[in-house]
């Protein structure tokens, strides 16, 4: 009985440890982050945000408005989509780093992963 007890202890907290408890909106001016293991999703509302990918999960980022910026400094995957133009992405971390649909962008790479823009 304790085993079993034990072993759904475990698992909550295992499940609970790897949600992305921040809201998925974000707005200029305000901090935008993924941080830790597990997926995370981010939006701008808006232009001008600042997204930054600081840990092992996979970051996905949307900048519709432009003039974003994003950087990847983890070991995960970064995937930045700029819809309106104007975005810089950043990757120095081991992490692959991707750009999509992006008019008028820069690209920033030093670091040893994958980095690709279309």
């Amino acid at each position: 009985m304790h085993r079993i007890l034990l072993a759904a202890l475990l698992g909550f907290l295992v499940s609970y440890a790897g949600k992305d408890k921040k809201p998925t909106s974000c707005k200029a001016g305000k901090a935008c982050v993924c941080e830790g293991v597990g997926a995370c999703t981010r939006a701008c509302d808006g232009a001008g945000c600042a997204f930054e990918c600081r840990g092992a999960g996979a970051c996905n980022f949307r900048c519709n408005a432009g003039n974003c910026t994003a950087s990847n400094s983890g070991s995960g995957a970064m995937t930045f989509a700029c819809g309106g133009g104007g975005c810089t992405m950043s990757c120095t971390g081991v992490g692959a780093c991707a750009m999509h649909g992006c008019k008028f962008c820069n690209k920033q790479c030093s670091g040893p992963g994958t980095c690709t823009s279309d």
